[in-house]
């Protein structure tokens, strides 16, 4: 009898665990907790930067702001239900899907990508098409403060590097190695411009060293679908002493 019991509390443990997954939490702690047993590489002491509030919906951005080689948490509300998903750096190239990288990952793989980790927000809060657009664009535009409007900024790509001081397993690139690749992403987005049937938007993450491709997949009859396509544009280099 007692091992029954004990059978039945483990099953109703899962399947409660499971059902929280698919539905969101119900609070701002257990969601994050779940994200970092499923991702240990995340540091665990992480602390509120950035909170926007929408009509029905809220993003969280949490970070470690003392470690150098930060991997952020994003956590999304509705209703009172929450869902966070892992923000990692650069380092970790299987989980971008970098469009534009050759290099082979040295870093442990997270099992994991950014496209399928915001899609379980979408199923988990059960957003609505429209709050799915509005949670997209926010968390580019007001939580991670992307710039938009690139093909008319061939500045930003053709003359900066935008640098990042992590070389303990990756190679060190050349300057202008990294500028040619920005290069090539400008040329990219501004041949992108000129269809005007249905124009990708284009996120300049510059704090993070990312271009991130936002690509309507709807149909024409149903409901909003995307795929994201990302692009590191960050330059692997050495820290400078001064």
């Amino acid at each position: 009898m007692k091992n029954f019991i004990l059978i039945f509390l483990i099953v109703s443990t899962i399947v409660s665990c499971e059902k929280e997954k698919k539905e969101g939490f119900t609070n701002e702690e257990k969601s994050v907790e779940f994200v970092l047993e499923k991702f240990p590489m995340i540091d665990k002491n992480l602390k509120q930067v950035r909170q926007i509030n929408l009509d029905s919906l809220s993003i969280t951005l949490l970070r470690n702001s003392k470690k150098n080689d930060y991997d952020d948490v994003v956590v999304f509300e509705k209703n009172n239900r929450f869902y966070a998903i892992p923000f990692f750096s650069n380092m970790y190239f299987d989980y971008w899907e970098f469009q534009n990288e050759n290099q082979k990952q040295l870093y442990q793989k997270t099992n994991s990508t950014f496209n399928k980790e915001l899609k379980n927000v979408i199923h988990a809060l059960n957003l609505t098409d429209e709050e799915c657009v509005l949670a997209i664009n926010e968390l580019f535009l007001s939580v991670l403060r992307s710039e938009i409007n690139l093909s008319i900024k061939p500045q930003i790509f053709e003359s900066y590097v935008y640098t990042t001081e992590r070389v303990d397993k990756y190679k060190i690139e050349e300057h202008e190695f990294c500028i040619e690749r920005s290069k090539k992403i400008f040329e990219k987005i501004k041949n992108d411009s000129k269809e005007t049937i249905r124009y990708n938007q284009y996120y300049l993450d510059a704090f993070n060293g990312r271009v991130y491709e936002l690509i309507n997949t709807s149909p024409q009859t149903g409901g909003f679908s995307f795929e994201i396509k990302t692009y590191r544009i960050d330059c692997f280099s050495y820290p400078l002493n001064i």
